[in-house]
């Protein structure tokens, strides 16, 4: 889920109607990649090779369809100012859609090859981090979206991949999946503060603990996660036995989960209490699993991504891993984005966006 401005959340309840799908929207091609501004009830997706879809989540309507750069992915969203930012990684460049006209108004150059993006609604800026495919050499482009031109740019060796901002600290953290190291950044000068080794290839987003003040990394290629500690900067592994796929979080109750189902074979999905930073349960999932944890409900959400047919989308206590219900979706990306200001989730699909009302 894609939002950089806190949304207030009451403390977890259980419901006492159990999640159920409420709408299937038609798509003329798969639905892969979701963001949402909720203050606007939009909700972005990627569509093809080049178009950026926009759905109003209180119609269920398609509005329209946005052409923008070439092999789009990763998207963010500034809310304060109702921009939305898309990688085009082929094109190397960076496509700002304006969210009330929903017009692109610039499309920035940053490098070779675009690759995952961020914003800090606090600074109006957006970091982008880019590759070459001839060199090792890289950077995380800093734009300013006042101006929407690049600022600065921070030299990298290697890949830098996945981007997390901290708009309350003002630090940005880069993962890098050539020297499986995590770059602690400072926002305001934009120095690297220091550079942290984590375990092999952590390509998935990391999730930050408020309340705990540490990161958690997910490692798709290692059998532990990394768990830094945001005060003094010290890593410590928790080993799962298997290597890691997709990572959430539910800060009212102090659970993380990670799952592990990369491959053909049924994985585990593990939860860890971030106060202890112990494994404290697990269940087993299917290959190729998205999660998600509504944290108003506490209801966890587990899908498969197939290609043919429906599938199902298992919910489950967040805290027991009692399985609650079985919901049929359309076969897709299986990608998972909740509305934490209507309790709806939506899943994306070949055909369909499917919505569930939590």
């Amino acid at each position: 889920m894609i939002i950089h401005k806190a949304v207030r959340v009451s403390k977890p309840r259980i419901s006492s109607t159990k999640p159920r799908l409420i709408a299937s929207i038609p798509v003329s091609s798969p639905a892969v990649y979701f963001a949402i501004n909720p203050l606007t009830n939009r909700l972005y997706f990627i569509q093809g090779d080049n178009r950026l879809g926009v759905l109003d989540t209180k119609t269920n309507k398609i509005i329209t369809t946005i052409t923008i750069g070439k092999m789009p992915y990763y998207m963010a969203i500034n809310t304060r100012t109702n921009r939305i930012y898309v990688s085009n990684f082929y094109d190397g460049t960076v496509s700002v859609v304006n969210g009330l006209t929903n017009r692109v108004i610039s499309t920035i150059k940053v490098g070779e090859r675009s690759d995952h993006i961020a914003v800090n609604t606090h600074t109006n800026l957006v970091y982008v981090s880019t590759i070459s495919l001839r060199s090792r050499n890289a950077n995380l482009v800093v734009l300013n979206g006042a101006t929407n031109k690049v600022q600065s740019k921070i030299r990298f060796t290697g890949r830098p991949a996945q981007i997390l901002v901290n708009a309350l600290t003002n630090r940005i953290y880069v993962t890098n999946t050539t020297t499986n190291t995590l770059a602690v950044i400072r926002g305001d000068n934009h120095k690297i503060i220091t550079t942290l080794k984590v375990g092999i290839n952590p390509v998935i987003t990391p999730v930050l603990d408020r309340k705990t003040n540490q990161l958690y990394i997910a490692n798709n290629l290692s059998r532990y996660s990394s768990v830094v500690n945001l005060r003094t900067l010290n890593v410590r592994k928790v080993q799962l036995g298997r290597r890691q796929r997709e990572i959430t979080l539910n800060p009212l109750t102090y659970r993380i989960y990670i799952s592990s189902a990369q491959i053909s074979v049924k994985g585990r999905l593990f939860v860890l209490n971030s106060r202890t930073n112990k494994v404290i349960g697990s269940l087993t999932v299917p290959a190729f699993t998205d999660v998600l944890i509504n944290p108003k409900t506490n209801h966890l959400f587990v899908s498969e991504s197939t290609e043919t047919g429906a599938v199902p989308l298992i919910v489950y206590h967040g805290s027991s891993l009692k399985p609650i219900t079985k919901l049929k979706v359309a076969a897709g990306s299986g990608s998972l984005l909740l509305n934490p200001r209507t309790n709806r989730i939506y899943v994306g699909g070949e055909k369909t966006i499917s919505v569930i009302q939590d």
